[in-house]
């Protein structure tokens, strides 16, 4: 089929008779979209990493600012100071996730003028429907964490940088510096499509405005600096953990799956992509050189993050399909693109709808099954314990989870002695819990365990198989509850 189809009008102005038509199904394409990310939104109970971004959020200023610059709160920053001003308001798990669902929401109408810089009214609504019922795309859209933050700013870089290089218009340049280092700044794996948007320019035909696109660079890789000491300051441990994979054909198989989803929706996913592919090297071939410059951008952007996250993660295993969640954009884009290649009795067409629809039963599925259900686990010890029992962590910094959930029900909940330290706060920690443990074997009338699993055992912990085997000694074999991901142990029932 001819290219005119998939790639010609990426800067055409629709007529009146289409526009109409594209307004209403974008508007009911966004109603969708915001549907899906407001359901349910509090069914799920928070996890750890949502928690640490409560502790962030009710820290002092002083105390937040050591964290920004000893701990990680510097690779969410903009998420984070608006989380500060956000929990007064309210505190409710659906209200802390209320910011990344209304991000979400915004990315759905975003992605549409964007595709509009890449290609056609359908495909661009395509691209805008597939982001809008993704079930990744949702699912981290109803995270109070900075996923669905940045891959917004993500789309403001590359709608501002196309404009730059194919413009060369001041505004735009600045425009695009900004959205470059609050990108880097709503999440710091942002910088990975920023690479990407650079690599692009080896394959722009001149005229390619070379010193304004280094100098603008050169101003978001400084503005970044502040964040990216943190990469080299802190330890290993604090980088990535012992359960996050290692690069693999299985892991890069399972981030096609994110993007595209499993079953049959990654095998329509797969054809929309391929047909993407063709529109691309066809635009070379027939010497297209705009068209195809912005054809390898999308192409870059859906695959360098992922490459060099796993060239890291040849070293420091962190090879994560979330931290490349900001190129999901690219993968509907292309997808939209195919969908145009694909026009002949608008098979691309169906095939994007019924990867819609095909998404929203896992959606569904995913409203109601928690991660990891603190909420569960930390009601039990609050209902059950009595005043004055013992608590531990593993690992230590799952104490936000019990002081999160503490705050929510604090008529009822028991005075605990609590032996895990404050987040990035300091206090005693299971070390000092054996030593009163010695000191006082029945000091305590019950020790709760919460123990978050992701596959491990208690001895596995640090400091894990002293503290159980002293527990055992003193009373016996502890009554253990699951919970999604967490194990409760308690000892001193009998």
């Amino acid at each position: 089929m001819p290219l005119s189809s998939a790639l010609p009008t990426a800067n055409s102005t629709p007529t009146p008779a289409t526009a109409s038509p594209a307004c209403l199904i974008l508007v009911l394409l966004t109603i969708g979209g915001a549907w899906l990310r407001l359901s349910h939104l509090g069914a799920k109970s928070l996890w750890l990493d949502e928690g640490a971004t409560v502790a962030l959020a009710r820290a002092s200023w002083q105390h937040f600012a050591w964290v920004w610059w000893h701990g990680e709160a510097n690779l969410q920053t903009i998420y984070f100071l608006l989380m500060r001003s956000w929990i007064h308001l309210g505190s409710s798990e659906a209200f802390l996730r209320l910011p990344s669902a209304l991000f979400g929401i915004a990315s759905i109408p975003l992605m549409y003028f964007v595709g509009r810089k890449f290609m056609g009214v359908m495909p661009s609504l395509v691209a805008a429907g597939l982001l809008g019922f993704s079930p990744s795309a949702v699912y981290y859209s109803q995270e109070a964490r900075s996923y669905s933050l940045g891959i917004l700013v993500v789309l403001l870089s590359i709608y501002f940088f196309v404009r730059a290089m194919e413009e060369n218009r001041a505004g735009d340049w600045v425009l695009w510096t900004i959205c470059g280092i609050a990108a880097f700044y709503s999440h710091d794996f942002t910088a990975l499509v920023l690479v990407a948007q650079m690599m692009s320019l080896l394959f722009k035909a001149p005229p390619v405005p070379w010193r304004r696109a280094i100098l603008c660079g050169a101003i978001i890789f400084a503005a970044a600096v502040p964040g990216l000491t943190y990469v080299f300051r802190a330890t290993p441990e604090n980088l990535h953990f012992i359960w996050m994979p290692r690069p693999s054909l299985k892991e890069f198989w399972h981030v096609a799956m994110f993007f595209g989803g499993s079953g049959v929706k990654i095998a329509l996913a797969c054809i929309l992509w391929g047909a993407g592919i063709a529109a691309v090297i066809q635009a070379r071939r027939e010497g297209k050189a705009e068209l195809a410059w912005r054809g390898v951008l999308l192409l870059l952007w859906a695959v360098i993050p992922a490459v060099l996250l796993a060239l890291v993660s040849l070293r420091e295993p962190m090879f994560l399909q979330r931290y490349v969640i900001f190129s999901l954009p690219a993968t509907a884009l292309l997808a939209g693109m195919g969908a145009a290649m694909l026009s002949k009795w608008r098979i691309g067409l169906v095939l994007a709808i019924v990867l819609c629809a095909a998404a929203v039963p896992t959606i569904v599925r995913n409203y109601n099954k928690p991660r990891e259900d603190w909420r569960g686990a930390t009601g039990l010890v609050l209902s059950s314990a009595t005043p004055g029992d013992a608590v531990a962590f593993f690992p230590f910094y799952a104490r936000v989870m019990l002081d999160y959930y503490s705050s929510q029900h604090a008529a009822e909940a028991p005075a605990l002695h609590v032996f895990a330290p404050v987040y990035y706060g300091g206090g005693e920690d299971v070390r000092n819990l054996l030593q009163a443990l010695i000191e006082n074997p029945r000091g305590y009338q019950h020790v709760w365990i919460l123990m978050a699993d992701h596959g491990t055992r208690l001895e596995y912990f640090d400091q894990g198989a002293a503290v159980q085997a002293k527990l055992q000694e003193i009373y016996g074999p502890p009554a253990i509850t699951k919970f999604a991901d967490i194990d409760v142990l308690e000892f001193g029932r009998q």
